[in-house]
């Protein structure tokens, strides 16, 4: 299972803003109010507190988004806020605030959990820049709260009307997508659950790269189904024990054409057929089976072949064990801009770095 949360969507697919309240402490009122100023003039909420004690109290009856602190104050320090925090308030992220620039200071507060380091005196735009990405990777800490397999829930919270005219449709047509990623999986065992762990690694790749719930809907549907056309690869070959020999291998090369052939005359609203007939292309061209490149290649198609690389290479297989998933994440990394898109490489890689998605 891979567990993340989706962070809420318009149908549109932009981004539904939660940065509302932020908590500034800092014993000097000067930087209090410039903090405030630049804060309020781009549409933020902000509560002052002048030490770490007023600010716990505030903590307490209210909810924040973020907490702006200095380090150096009179009674419990900036560190000791932030070690309240990191222990009583864990999905609130901090940014330390200090005149003090010594490497040090910054990195004992970042080893603590504080998100940035600022230092005296500031700029309006690194300000800016540190909350925007304190509050997307608050966001992003969030979602791993949730498995992927809420999307659907999600989706009926935001477009609750529509689901309901349209849920038994899309149950019925999940129910199709299903069965036809098992009836693969049940001519090659020994990959069971294969497309089902892409298909997530892929949502969690498309999630981070900010897809409409729609897309990222049809897309977790390719990838339940991208190998459809093993269907038609005869059970030996699936199953062989040793590694296929070249007249095999072609054989194999062949199942992206089918499940084309298969999944192309239904009126789905996204080209999962398409999709599903590139996910072994690459971006220089060295794929298969069309031998396209660069941005001939869909977007989701892309996603797909990072995806089912990571997950073949860290999976057992009948010819050799798992290579681990850390040699899958080199194999994405060394071919990156080459083999794979780098936007698609790094987004997959930052996500397992990070604990966000898990094999096991």
């Amino acid at each position: 299972m891979y567990s993340m949360q989706l962070k809420e969507k318009s149908n549109s697919g932009r981004k539904i803003q939660k940065r509302e309240t932020i908590l500034i402490v800092d014993d000097d009122g000067a930087i209090r109010d410039l903090l405030k100023r630049i804060l309020e003039r781009e549409r933020y909420t902000c509560e002052l507190a002048e030490d770490a004690e007023q600010a716990i109290v505030l903590l307490k009856s209210q909810s924040f988004d973020l907490v702006i602190s200095d380090v150096a104050m009179p009674g419990k320090s900036g560190i000791q806020l932030l070690e309240e925090i990191r222990t009583n308030h864990p999905n609130i992220p901090t940014l330390m605030i200090s005149g003090n620039s010594t490497r040090k200071i910054a990195e004992s507060v970042i080893s603590m959990g504080a998100y940035d380091f600022l230092v005296k005196p500031f700029q309006k735009k690194q300000v800016l820049i540190s909350v925007t990405n304190a509050l997307r990777r608050r966001a992003l800490d969030l979602q791993s709260q949730f498995e992927v397999q809420n999307l659907e829930n999600i989706i009926e919270d935001q477009t609750h009307d529509l689901f309901k005219a349209n849920e038994r449709l899309n149950d019925i047509l999940d129910g199709i997508i299903k069965a036809m990623s098992l009836a693969v999986e049940s001519r090659d065992p020994y990959t069971a659950g294969h497309q089902q762990r892409v298909a997530d690694i892929a949502v969690a790749i498309a999630i981070r790269m900010n897809f409409s719930l729609e897309r990222i809907q049809y897309l977790k549907m390719a990838g339940l189904i991208h190998d459809i056309g093993k269907i038609s690869v005869p059970a030996e070959i699936l199953c062989k024990p040793t590694r296929l020999s070249d007249a095999e291998f072609n054989i194999m090369k062949e199942h992206p054409l089918t499940g084309y052939k298969i999944l192309k005359e239904i009126a789905f609203p996204y080209p999962l057929a398409k999709i599903v007939y590139q996910h072994h292309e690459r971006v220089d061209g060295s794929g298969y089976p069309q031998r396209l490149s660069g941005d001939e290649i869909l977007i989701e198609a892309k996603i797909l072949a990072v995806a089912d690389v990571v997950e073949a290479m860290a999976s057992h297989r009948p010819y050799r064990p798992s290579l681990g998933i850390d040699m899958a994440l080199d194999e994405i990394n060394k071919n990156k801009g080459r083999m794979f898109d780098p936007d698609v490489a790094d987004t997959c890689c930052y996500l397992f770095e990070n604990n966000l998605i898990k094999l096991i």
